[in-house]
């Protein structure tokens, strides 16, 4: 409880955006906005999750799409083939992906820059491979149709509003979760080895340690977003679900947002989310809506390199310095 207030004493700004912003869904016009308010609740909790490692520590994976995938099909094999409720699946989509994640993990993670993100993308890549051609598990290429049969314990809604309810409770579980790591012993030494790895260790630090705890941690809240995921769109096959693109995504928002910090992948993909998905929807050239999207992000990393949210804080700094001379 007291660990508690002080999360909420240290960002009494962003904490309640971050709880008001479940009623966004409900005073939307739509489905249509209905659906981008989901989305982006969901993809605020996923890039917190890529965040709670790779941002942390300054390590960019780029294979977090295969903890996503994971995490869909687990569920959703489990649900289609055994009956087995989703929110069971999506424990059991944790468990594959903290396995995952040790097994690719304990040689991957002493391995420094370049040589460390193209193993990530080559461990999300096989894995793409062997979906795709495990045909009578997966059905390859053709994909997984989940069965319209509303009901919670199947993790199945008829309105999109419980669907923003069900990814709001993951964003901020996820966002608590990089709350309480970020000011905890194992948060401090993340931040250490990012800053200098072989200082830390001279430190007491143990690295491969501390980044194996974090790298686990955050493919099991990836998974768990997969699964959400899986249940909401009721179709996944594994191109588009563990592409290069999604784990694109993942980066982009944190980026933008403020890599690093507890909030700043929540504010980039509160902002760039929805200005993807509305491009998307109402740009008439096909691909137009990436390019605006990919302007937008150059002129972030530009001018703002360090993301939006310092950006928040120092004009809340502002702010309460006038409030006080006042």
């Amino acid at each position: 409880m007291r660990r508690a207030i002080v999360l909420l004493k240290n960002s009494p700004v962003l904490w309640p955006v971050a709880i008001v912003s479940v009623l966004v869904p409900f005073i939307l016009p739509n489905r249509y906005y209905q659906d981008i308010a989901v989305l982006t609740l969901l993809w605020a909790g996923m890039s917190s999750s890529w965040n709670l490692y790779s941002g942390f520590c300054k390590r960019v994976c780029i294979g977090h799409a295969a903890f996503f995938g994971l995490g869909a099909y687990t569920s959703t094999l489990l649900y289609l083939n055994y009956g087995l409720s989703p929110w069971i699946g999506m424990l059991a989509g944790g468990v594959v992906a903290a396995v995952a994640a040790l097994i690719i993990g304990v040689p991957t993670l002493r391995l420094k820059g370049t040589f460390f993100v193209l193993s990530t993308i080559a461990f999300a890549k096989i894995l793409e491979v062997f979906i795709t051609n495990a045909r009578e598990l997966t059905h390859g290429p053709h994909g997984l149709f989940i069965s319209y049969q509303p009901g919670f314990a199947n993790m199945i809604f008829a309105d999109k509003t419980s669907y923003a309810i069900l990814a709001w409770a993951y964003m901020i579980c996820v966002i608590i979760i990089c709350a309480v790591v970020a000011r905890s012993k194992l948060g401090y030494a993340l931040v250490a080895v990012g800053e200098n790895q072989e200082a830390a260790e001279n430190l007491g630090v143990d690295s491969t340690k501390t980044m194996l705890t974090a790298f686990v941690m955050s493919s099991v809240l990836t998974a768990f977003g997969g699964t959400i995921f899986a249940q909401y769109i009721g179709f996944i096959e594994p191109a588009p679900l563990m592409g290069l693109m999604n784990s694109v995504y993942f980066i982009l928002y944190a980026i933008a947002g403020g890599m690093g910090t507890v909030f700043g992948p929540m504010i980039g993909a509160f902002i760039l989310c929805p200005l993807s998905l509305l491009l998307r929807g109402n740009l008439t050239i096909s691909g137009l809506h990436g390019f605006v999207l990919g302007l937008v992000l150059i002129l972030i990393l530009l001018y703002r390199p360090d993301g939006i949210l310092p950006q928040i804080n120092m004009f809340i700094a502002y702010l309460k310095r006038r409030r006080n001379a006042s």
